[in-house]
């Protein structure tokens, strides 16, 4: 199941509607999007990669330093036709080289081309057939390293043992982890974003991951409770797993808007009997090429479909669910989280 295809023909329909000879893709999540898969990056804190797609209206190309290139050619791209140039030699003037006298678009500023970063972004945001397999394969990956670290927490841990534990799982998987959060006890209740500080677990833990492995994300919270949790606290925690069911069978439907799921969302609070909570933190949207690709407000105008993949993590103070799932033909599918069957 090969998508490239579909993505080239796609981004060559961009370039005639917008009178370009080719198009530059340099962020790395359009890179990873563009190839199926290929990691563009060294510093995976970077903006930009080390290697730029450069696509015509007749030929591709992979253009990066001699740094770079064999690794491209051996490990991520093996494919393609990659040009180099030197690593001292200027970067931009190595892109004139290649497309001489073309007109260029580009994902990033890049002088003398087109901008066409929110372009190649809405084409990115719904899944090829491909891309949505590795997402799965992704997400049973990314549950399985979640569930293997929920159940090695112990009394008496830190919040970066555990966080070890689940970067480590990740790891072994192939994954990394750009997002990792580890809460023990009250800062559960006192932090929607807890980056571990090292609080000692006694009662409890939240764990949350943003996985992700040839530029797709996988996002999922598990909670670990050590003692039975209080009854108000065990109603907070069923209520944002029935939030986040209704946010996936009831509010994330073809042809509605972010801002309309969000709207459900508020109501879905109210009808939990905690009618304010979604204040306090933002309620997830939509994801894939990014831990979030857009997170879902009053006033998100983007259109729900078939192909894209949605992460809502409701929360009520000391409580939370997350998940990640594909929005099918058939329906949506749990990738990653609680719901995610294991894989036979």
């Amino acid at each position: 199941m090969d998508g490239r295809p579909a993505r080239l023909e796609r981004l060559r329909a961009l370039m005639e509607r917008r009178g370009l000879d080719a198009v530059v893709l340099r962020r790395p999540p359009n890179f990873a999007w563009f190839t199926g898969g290929a990691d563009s990056r060294v510093d995976h804190l970077a903006a930009e990669g080390v290697a730029d797609a450069v696509l015509s209206l007749d030929q591709e190309w992979v253009l990066t330093s001699n740094i770079e290139a064999p690794r491209m050619r051996s490990e991520q791209t093996p494919d393609d036709e990659v040009i180099e140039y030197p690593w001292f030699e200027d970067r931009e003037a190595a892109l004139r080289g290649l497309a001489g006298d073309m007109t260029l678009g580009a994902d990033v500023p890049i002088s003398g081309t087109t901008d066409l970063s929110e372009d190649v972004a809405l084409l990115r945001r719904t899944l090829d057939p491909d891309a949505v397999e590795s997402l799965r394969a992704v997400g049973d990956d990314a549950t399985a390293a979640m569930r293997e670290t929920a159940g090695a927490v112990e009394r008496g841990m830190t919040e970066f043992d555990v966080a070890a534990i689940l970067e480590a799982a990740c790891r072994r998987r192939g994954l990394s982890a750009p997002v990792l959060l580890a809460a023990a006890d009250d800062r559960i209740r006192l932090h929607r974003h807890p980056v571990p500080v090292g609080a000692r677990i006694e009662r409890r833990a939240m764990l949350v991951a943003s996985a992700e492995r040839g530029g797709l994300y996988a996002n999922l919270t598990e909670m670990v409770e050590l003692d039975e949790p209080d009854p108000e606290l065990a109603r907070r925690q069923a209520a944002t797993e029935q939030i986040l069911t209704r946010m996936r069978e009831e509010a994330t439907r073809p042809g509605r808007t972010l801002a309309e799921a969000f709207q459900d969302c508020t109501g879905f609070y109210a009808d939990a009997g905690y009618p304010d909570e979604w204040k306090l933190h933002h309620q997830g949207g939509l994801t894939g090429y990014g831990s979030r690709e857009l997170i879902a407000t009053p006033a998100s105008h983007h259109v729900i479909a078939v192909g894209q993949a949605f992460a809502w993590n409701p929360s009520i103070t000391g409580a939370k669910a997350e998940e990640t799932f594909v929005l099918t033909e058939s329906g949506p599918e749990v990738v990653a989280g609680a719901a995610r069957q294991a894989p036979s």
